[in-house]
């Protein structure tokens, strides 16, 4: 996960990134990630594709378009700036995300075949996704209840901006592309500060390789490929989980990020210097579900 693919993915040919690649911290959370091995990699078809894929057909993905063929060869027209696109503030509900994986992630052409013909696969990791972006909504719900607004509903507040942070954690394809393009999305006059729509895709990031995964396992405890969870082992995945520790981590991320007062502005440079996993306060974490997990489970509260 987060490395180039392998090349028994059979993924489109991609310009590889000039830059140097960004090599990534090795986390351990042995106790905790055996739970999520099967969820995570023999069950996880993301891993087989392309982040720039993943990334283009989520920006793109509509009712309209769903059952169209996407031409990848276009990626790089795409308009990545958050500031000059409503692309990533539409809504991203249960029912198009289950129509993004059927329709684009299903029919991709690295995995095709391979759906193809592994159905009870297909479906365990469908289900696994589904599961997780549900327990996503139920957390942005609640944090926005939170901050005030009762009116704040699970099946209506999950944005393509949340569903980016998928790609991030779970796509193959080089660390450098994917940190370029987050600064590319959230930057500003060439520079990104701490705002309200980085902090919503920092939750997403925090949530569903923490709650998200957790709630997915127990969901699918009685499916004989993933197999059974007792009430404790449940317990003790939720315990750094909560909605609580997940805010704290934003909090975290955004201090190692812009400093104590989170009040600095990256040029790109400065935020790619972030991601290096021998910087002080390093993000390196951000990059990886056990990356999440460790920080979370380290910043307990």
């Amino acid at each position: 996960m987060g490395q180039l693919c392998s090349k028994n993915a059979q993924v489109p040919s991609r310009q590889i990134d000039t830059e140097p690649e960004i090599s990534l911290k090795t986390f351990d959370n042995k106790e905790i990630d055996k739970f999520y091995d099967l969820q995570e990699n023999k069950f996880n078809f993301l891993r087989k594709l392309n982040f720039e894929d993943y990334f283009y057909s989520l920006v793109r993905f509509s009712n309209e378009n769903a059952t169209l063929e996407d031409d990848y060869s276009k990626a790089a027209t795409l308009d990545y700036n958050m500031k000059s696109s409503s692309f990533y503030t539409e809504l991203f509900t249960s029912d198009l995300f289950q129509s993004f994986i059927e329709n684009k992630i299903f029919k991709h052409k690295a995995l095709y075949e391979t759906i193809g013909k592994n159905e009870k696969m297909a479906t365990i990791f469908k289900d696994t996704f589904l599961n997780a972006n549900n327990a996503l909504g139920l957390k942005l719900a609640q944090n926005a209840k939170d901050q005030g607004n009762e009116n704040a509903d699970k099946n209506t507040i999950v944005t393509k901006v949340h569903a980016i942070a998928y790609g991030i954690l779970y796509c193959c394809g080089q660390n450098s592309t994917k940190v370029k393009t987050l600064f590319k999305l959230f930057q500003e006059d060439g520079k990104v500060k701490q705002n309200e729509m980085l902090d919503q895709f920092l939750l997403a990031l925090a949530i569903i390789p923490s709650y998200g995964m957790a709630s997915a396992r127990q969901k699918l405890a009685k499916n004989e490929e993933i197999g059974p969870i007792t009430k404790e082992e449940l317990t003790k995945l939720v315990n750094f989980s909560e909605l609580k520790d997940c805010v704290n981590l934003v909090g975290i991320m955004n201090i190692n990020l812009f400093g104590e007062n989170k009040s600095d502005s990256l040029a790109y440079d400065q935020f790619k210097q972030k991601f290096d996993s021998e910087s002080r306060n390093s993000v390196n974490f951000m990059l990886t579900p056990k990356g999440i997990r460790y920080m979370l489970i380290q910043n307990n509260i």
